[in-house]
């Protein structure tokens, strides 16, 4: 099964458009760029009872 973070491979920041930028907090439920700092909050069910 693939890893929360596999997701954000190959996907551009909205904010700025650089690639492979999005790195996944997951105890905060945020995504950030480290290239322009923009962030973004998530929610996930994965892994959980659905």
């Amino acid at each position: 099964m693939p890893e929360l973070t596999d997701f954000l491979e190959d996907l551009r920041c909205s904010a700025c458009g650089t690639l492979d930028s999005l790195w996944l907090y997951p105890v905060r439920g945020v995504v950030e760029c480290r290239e322009c700092g923009s962030k973004a909050t998530i929610l996930s069910v994965y892994g959980g009872e659905a």
